[in-house]
């Protein structure tokens, strides 16, 4: 089962994975660190002020993820690539080509996630040397997900909303994948 966390940045998605990692039920999942963060120890550019050479190399990233592993928790999808995307083209600071490339990926490798949780932000921004502390950019990356959700109709998929503690949030995600591995809703 493949299953990816989702959100604008600050939302908690690393700390959900953490505290994934130690459920019985994933200690065979390969468990998939973000790959902004490997991206930018490639030296590449993140965040806002990302590139047409950033946006591709995270997106093979994701794809190497999904192709790579049966079983996994992944923190982020190709969904943030294709919204982070769509921020910087709106922004002319990736070409349409670029664009284009991304979308057409993100829609050959969307429904090889099995369950996706999506986290809307509820908490301030916590500087960590990496992640941009803009509540601008922040927001602005929100909306693009609620737009990108809404247009791509991704909400009748494999989506799933969290709210709540770390606690909360791990209750949730562990009801849906029992459900899902019971017969329940989702796909697998």
């Amino acid at each position: 089962m493949k299953i990816g966390l989702t959100g604008t940045l600050s939302v908690g998605k690393t700390t959900l994975l953490n505290a994934l990692r130690s459920e019985p039920c994933f200690k065979d999942f390969a468990i998939c660190d973000e790959v902004t963060r490997q991206v930018r120890a490639l030296g590449l550019q993140i965040n806002e002020t990302g590139t047409d050479n950033t946006q591709r190399v995270i997106m093979l990233k994701h794809i190497e993820n999904i192709m790579l592993h049966d079983n996994m928790i992944t923190d982020r999808t190709a969904l943030d690539c294709l919204v982070y995307s769509r921020y910087l083209l709106s922004k002319q600071q990736i070409t349409a080509d670029t664009f284009n490339v991304i979308h057409k990926l993100f829609l050959k490798i969307w429904n090889m996630y099995d369950l996706v949780f999506f986290i809307e932000p509820e908490f301030d921004l916590v500087p960590d040397g990496v992640r941009s502390v803009d509540e601008g950019f922040r927001d602005d990356i929100h909306k693009e997900f609620v737009n990108t959700i809404a247009e791509l109709k991704l909400y009748k998929d494999n989506l799933h909303y969290l709210k709540g503690s770390v606690v909360g949030r791990v209750q949730q995600v562990m009801s849906v994948y029992e459900r899902v591995q019971h017969g329940g809703y989702g796909k697998v």
